[in-house]
């Protein structure tokens, strides 16, 4: 108990409701501080963490700031200023939990400020905006913060607000309780390290049997959706922590939906932080030969090719020719880049549950197009091996799993 949550508010608008959490917070047996991110006029009552504190963090002059009657202008400054006084107190181990009230402003500032924090740190933000399409993925993003939505406006104290205030005070304070019971533990010196791996709903029997075949050995293996944000999570996590020892990536078709535009895109440096970290790693190709394009993006040639109905929102396409040349150069050169072993293990029964031999969506003459490029376009210090069975199956499970052992006892020789 008593630890430490900052209340994150533009405290010129929303002070009256921040300080009835900080009070709940208080009843429950913890500190709070107020850290105001006002951008005009002044603050309503006391925030435990001024404005001309948050200024100040900033590195701007402050007569400078107050100069700035632009909002948006005025945001970047009070969120990089937010930005210093969290991550000070986080590196100096007072920070347990971190929560903002708002609207859309309140909202966008509050989680810039909560994405500076790592993973495991809890994050709740509270917003009467949360579900306004378009608006909760641009609040989350790859961080791991939770959205509150309160339905009611903050616009004053009133009964309905009282209680969405109540519930979100006990939500922050037991996600930090139990961050405390269950905390993080990473590998100690000589523990075998944690993996990385891309799961995807076409790829997630083999990743299942991957990771068992794993954790047998001792290996415990830590998954992330290949859908767009998973996998772009686990490429900032890879460069900016050292949490991971390996990385097994089972899917990695976010760098052709990224390539074409499609639905999930998992950004431009999607395959690279293993490599630049110099982590093993082990390469299957679920998703690489088809994508996932957006209604609105919908092409009509794409009628003429291959097609999966997977769910409501989404319809897989094949990709031609051309745009496998393109994704294998692609994936090539990323992997070439790499500072730490990699090895490629390819089904040549088909690369996922959708398209595996037998079904109208298999097309080995396509895949071979791919495989045939990514050989020629691979560095020779790479290996690839083909095994003759589909994704799915657990021979390919063994095989990949076989490649991580064969990867790592070298590891462990060098």
């Amino acid at each position: 108990m008593n630890r430490l949550i900052v209340i994150l508010v533009m405290a010129e608008e929303k002070w009256e409701e921040a300080d009835f959490l900080r009070q709940q917070i208080e009843l429950i047996g913890h500190r709070a501080k107020i850290l105001d991110m006002g951008l005009t006029g002044t603050s309503r009552g006391i925030c435990q963490i001024s404005r001309e504190e948050v200024i100040s963090a900033s590195g701007r002059p402050h007569e400078e700031v107050l100069s700035v009657t632009d909002r948006g202008k005025r945001m970047p400054i009070m969120v990089d200023g937010g930005i210093q006084i969290v991550r000070k107190l986080f590196d100096e181990g007072e920070l347990s939990g971190i929560i903002s009230v708002g609207g859309t402003t309140g909202t966008r500032m509050g989680s810039s400020i909560m994405k500076s924090l790592p993973f495991g740190l809890p994050k709740l933000a509270v917003s009467s905006t949360a579900a306004l399409p378009g608006l909760s993925s641009g609040y989350i993003g790859t961080a791991d913060i939770t959205l509150m939505h309160s339905v009611i406006e903050f616009a004053g104290l009133n009964d309905l607000l009282r209680n969405v205030l109540a519930r979100a005070a006990g939500a922050i304070c037991a996600m930090v309780e139990s961050s405390e019971r269950v905390p993080i533990r990473l590998p100690d010196k000589g523990d075998k390290p944690l993996i990385a791996m891309t799961h995807f709903g076409p790829s997630e029997e083999c990743a299942v049997h991957v990771r068992k075949l794993l954790e047998e050995k001792g290996w415990q293996v830590i998954g992330f959706s290949a859908a767009g944000i998973g996998d772009r999570a686990m490429e900032e996590i890879i460069e900016s922590r050292d949490i991971f020892g390996a990385v097994i990536d089972l899917t990695p078709g976010g760098v052709g939906e990224q390539l074409f535009g499609f639905s999930r895109k998992a950004g431009p440096t999607r395959l690279e932080a293993a490599g630049k970290k110099n982590l093993p790693q082990v390469i299957a190709p679920c998703s690489v030969n088809f994508g996932s394009p957006l209604k609105k993006n919908y092409l009509p040639e794409y009628e003429q090719r291959k097609k999966y109905v997977y769910d409501s929102a989404r319809t897989f396409v094949r990709l031609s020719e051309e745009e496998l040349i393109q994704v294998a150069d692609v994936i090539a050169e990323k992997l070439n880049r790499s500072g730490g072993p990699v090895k490629v293990v390819i089904p040549l029964g088909g690369w996922s549950s959708v398209d595996k031999r037998g079904t109208p969506f298999y097309d080995a003459d396509l895949d071979k197009i791919f495989v045939d490029q990514l050989k020629e376009k691979l560095s020779r210090t790479i290996e690839v091996r083909e095994v003759d069975a589909d994704l799915e199956t657990y021979e390919f499970a063994r095989a990949v799993a076989q490649a991580f052992e064969d990867i790592m006892s070298k590891e462990v020789i060098n």
